[in-house]
């Protein structure tokens, strides 16, 4: 078990529009909210995972380094790589982070150096999603953390209804449904272990107006939703083991 407790991380859960005061002036309310799923699949993540010394995480495309100052200020050793300069320039604030993509993975560290890897919102960027599992495979980590927007999402379904056809975000190259995504990830040797779904939001709103919208329609999105209607949530989000041959990944990464 872990000497560092992970009760931070299921507080995190319950409580996660709460965030420190360096953070939630970046971070909105909404986006706070919509990580919720994020946090408890990280609390069951790290649940005896690192023997009696720290927890290593990695944040695979860790952006301004939320994750990293949540987890570094509670003990843990967490890790972050990003493309982007200005994102390594701010996440280093809050611990370390190396500038790199997905493809530099393997060179940057050892397998079997990271106890957990975290990789939320990254894979639909990517041109071929499934050499990018392969090589967070490589890393051997004992249980890793996927989420990627969801394409049946509440929100694209009310938009689609409303005869929208403007695309939620068009820089996305990939996207799927929970289906097509334990599909992918099956077809990389990861095994699914628990699914958690998140916020089910369904104001197609923005502006003033829509703000007071979701202020209203919180307990619905937040709460009942998810509950009810886990398919619908913004993100799917899901914690795996690799149960693939590592040797061929390693040996394809390596060429």
């Amino acid at each position: 078990m872990c000497a560092v407790s992970i009760g931070f991380l299921q507080e995190m859960y319950r409580e996660s529009e709460q965030m420190p005061e360096h953070i939630s002036l970046e971070l909105g309310e909404k986006e706070s909210l919509l990580r919720r799923g994020l946090y408890r699949a990280l609390a069951d993540a790290t649940v005896g995972e690192s023997g009696t010394g720290r927890l290593k995480v990695l944040d695979v495309g860790c952006g301004r380094g939320e994750l990293l100052a949540l987890l570094n200020d509670r003990g843990y050793e967490a890790v972050g790589v990003d493309v982007e300069p200005a994102c390594v320039e701010a996440a280093s604030a809050y611990g370390r982070c190396l500038q790199g993509t997905v493809e530099d993975l393997p060179g940057l560290f050892d397998p079997g150096t990271f106890d957990v890897v975290v990789c939320s919102h990254v894979l639909e960027h990517q041109d071929a999603p499934a050499e990018a599992l392969r090589r967070m495979a490589v890393l051997r980590a004992k249980r890793y953390v996927f989420a990627v927007p969801n394409l049946l999402r509440g929100i694209r379904m009310t938009r689609a209804l409303a005869g929208s056809r403007t695309p939620d975000h068009p820089a996305h190259l990939y996207g799927w449904g929970r289906a097509e995504f334990g599909a992918l990830l099956a077809h990389c040797g990861y095994a699914v272990t628990s699914e958690y779904p998140d916020r089910v939001t369904i104001n197609p709103m923005s502006g003033r107006l829509g703000s007071l919208f979701s202020g209203i329609l919180e307990p619905l999105e937040v709460r009942w939703l998810p509950r009810f209607f886990p398919l619908l949530s913004s993100s799917i989000i899901v914690g795996c083991r690799f149960l693939g041959a590592q040797s061929d990944f390693t040996q394809g990464a390596s060429s």
